[in-house]
């Protein structure tokens, strides 16, 4: 059974931790899963033969602390880092996924793939993305993924899209950067199945880094 973490961390907290950017939520989020065999297996691997990261994570700010959600099939551990009252794991039942419709709420890395001149005069075997910025893209692009992930958007309620948002961060010595863009509106479930593989596998790129969580909640339930 799928399981969701909460973990409520304070800004001080956060300093302390040197919580700073995407790529350090993203290595306090697997402190989660490193009691896992087979998970500390796969990082020992090079990069390009790891997969997909066994979690999907978001982490949201308050007012006075942030909020980091971790949701994954593997069992979390709590780690030292975070106190009792800090921590809510709750189990995701069949029942609360198979609903006809949901409220929805997704952070996002909202791309599409581009060529990109391999200097010979021809493209090499893998672009490079680019986030899509205006809303008629992002739009156009969420509706894609419906239609890839077994939903469609009801058009009864306005779509809300927020403004991008950049993340900066550093790994391995080098800056990179992912631009987020927040959706809320509701969806309908038209794939039971392949809805449910997107609740456990996240949308969109960058999963890995905060990004393709769908938070739900039934319209009835």
């Amino acid at each position: 059974m799928i399981k969701l973490i909460k973990l409520t961390i304070g800004y001080e907290q956060l300093a302390r931790e040197k919580i700073h950017d995407n790529y350090a939520w993203h290595k306090k989020a697997w402190t989660l899963f490193e009691h896992h065999p087979e998970l500390k297996e796969r990082n020992s691997k090079p990069e390009e033969k790891k997969g997909p990261t066994p979690f999907l994570s978001r982490y949201i700010q308050k007012t006075k602390h942030t909020e980091l959600l971790v949701l994954s099939k593997y069992e979390p551990a709590r780690p030292s880092w975070c106190s009792y009252d800090q921590w809510v794991c709750i189990a995701i039942d069949e029942s609360y996924l198979s609903q006809a419709s949901y409220f929805f709420d997704l952070y996002a890395n909202p791309t599409r793939s581009v060529k990109k001149p391999d200097g010979r005069g021809g493209f090499t075997k893998n672009g490079h993305r680019l986030t899509l910025m205006d809303h008629a893209s992002q739009v156009d692009w969420l509706k894609r993924k419906g239609k890839d992930h077994g939903f469609t958007l009801v058009d009864d309620v306005p779509l809300r899209i927020d403004k991008p948002v950049n993340h900066r961060f550093k790994r391995n010595g080098d800056t990179g950067l992912h631009i987020g863009v927040r959706f809320q509106g509701i969806l309908h479930v038209t794939d039971k199945v392949v809805f449910q593989k997107a609740f456990h596998e996240g949308i969109g790129t960058a999963k890995g880094f905060g990004f393709g969580m769908l938070m739900i909640k039934p319209l009835n339930f």
